[in-house]
């Protein structure tokens, strides 16, 4: 007894532990889904971090007119052995003052410091064309957003309505499950009473096996499309569907097709990066022209050197010497006309590749409009259809299943009038999701979800 009471306590905590311990599925609405996809997503938080890195970019462009102040302070222990000639400085520390009437080996000390002001005043236009290919960026970068945004959520609602169809097949196939149950019951009672061959039995017995099976089936598949919604929403916890109106009316716009696609982000990407290759040419014939730099300094030096050519090491700790100087300069790269026509060239060529890119993008668009408007519209034809098929075939199955209790119709008659209702039921719940589906298709092909959740009122 004490080891039946322990058994039985351990059993009824693990069945408490798999009712209550597991966590329940996150139920939410299409408009909830897409709100958590927009705001978990990794790629779209990816996107608007770029765009966010691509403003800065700007900021810095427009930050090239404040000039450079640098402060710079040098110390040095060396010789100073002069002599008298040309020199080209790389890789060697030049030596300043008079020629050395002998090589002398101990060092003294120099010393450093000073302001440097550099101003590129004027850049005959490079600095806002500069400026104008960092906001083309930033253009790029928020259409990329835009569109990346609008192909995900089209993603999460393409998921959810697969999985608000699989979660109806699991219902339709408990329903199947339940007549195969009761023809099952009703088979072992006829044949009890020999109004009916003991085969049947065993034949109803295989049907309830293979409609456990489908079930099964359709179970595997809303899991797979609970898991597919969490990935796109970026939920750790599996996600559930809400809406039940996917399956219990049709949308109520019949839209018609239109050819504007101004607004469309796949349409609006390419724009943009055709806007920013244009103003990347911009930048390379401004880029040529001259600049004048405007430049000041003010600096003070020591040397333990003094200017009789003796020498006080530690002296050239201290300054002893100041000056300042105030200047401009001009730069023109008079030779880099041929390298500023090959780069012209080859961006305008890619300005060309890109345009051709948005021709293409418009056609396939404009093609896909078509084809969803042709979808669109038969998807209503199939739903009417259906909706008679299913009363035709409930009416079908109920007949039948007299025939069959009173013998005027075997086994093969009754299963073949279940199959016939099992389709048309399911055939149903596609008719409507089919609708849905394809006014999807016509709200990707115009560029605006909205189309679609507009009729979710």
């Amino acid at each position: 007894m004490p080891y039946l009471k322990i058994t039985s306590t351990f059993i009824l905590l693990l069945f408490s532990y798999l009712v209550y311990g597991q966590k329940a599925d996150t139920i939410v609405t299409l408009r909830e889904a897409l709100l958590l996809a927009e705001k978990n997503y990794p790629l779209l938080k990816s996107k608007h971090y770029e765009t966010e890195a691509a403003k800065k970019d700007v900021a810095l462009s427009r930050n090239t007119i404040i000039p450079s102040l640098d402060l710079s302070y040098q110390a040095n222990l060396a010789t100073y052995n002069n002599i008298t000639g040309m020199l080209n400085p790389s890789g060697i520390f030049p030596i300043s003052g008079p020629p050395s009437a002998e090589n002398k080996y101990q060092p003294v000390f120099g010393s450093a410091a000073g302001f440097s002001m550099n101003w590129q005043a004027i850049t005959f236009g490079q600095r806002e064309a500069q400026t104008a290919y960092a906001a083309a960026g930033v253009t790029q970068k928020e259409a990329d957003l835009k569109m990346e945004l609008f192909r995900h959520l089209a993603n999460v609602t393409n998921t959810y309505l697969d999985a608000a169809l699989a979660k109806q097949l699991i219902a339709v196939n408990q329903k199947n499950i339940k007549r195969v149950e009761f023809a099952l019951i009703q088979s072992r009672t006829l044949t009890s009473k020999g109004l009916r061959p003991g085969v049947d039995t065993a034949l109803f017995q295989s049907e309830l096996s293979k409609s456990r099976i489908d079930l099964l089936n359709a179970r595997e598949k809303f899991d797979t499309q609970k898991i597919l919604l969490s990935q796109f929403l970026a939920t750790v916890e599996d996600v559930d569907t809400k809406d039940s109106l996917f399956f219990e009316q049709f949308p109520q716009t019949r839209s018609t097709i239109s050819s504007d696609f101004s607004i469309h982000p796949y349409i609006n990407y390419p724009k943009s990066l055709e806007g920013y290759s244009l103003a990347k040419e911009k930048l390379i014939k401004r880029s040529y022209l001259p600049k004048i730099n405007i430049w000041s300094t003010a600096y003070a030096r020591g040397s333990g050197i003094k200017y009789d050519g003796t020498a006080n090491s530690v002296d050239g700790l201290g300054f002893s010497r100041f000056n300042y100087g105030l200047g401009f300069q001009i730069v023109y790269p008079l030779l880099k006309f041929s390298d500023r026509n090959l780069q012209i060239q080859q961006q305008g060529l890619m300005t060309q590749s890109i345009h051709q890119k948005l021709e293409e993008n418009l056609l396939i668009l404009d093609k896909k409009n078509q084809i969803s408007q042709v979808t669109y519209n038969n998807a209503f034809l199939i739903a009417t259809e259906t909706a008679t098929q299913l009363q035709s075939a409930q009416y079908a199955f109920k007949a039948m299943q007299i025939r069959y209790n009173t013998g005027l119709v075997n086994f093969s008659d009754l299963i073949q009038a279940q199959y016939n209702l099992l389709k048309a039921e399911t055939d149903s719940r596609q008719s409507y999701w089919y609708i849905w589906k394809a006014l999807l298709n016509k709200a990707v092909s115009q560029g605006d979800i909205n189309i679609f959740l507009n009729e979710l009122k």
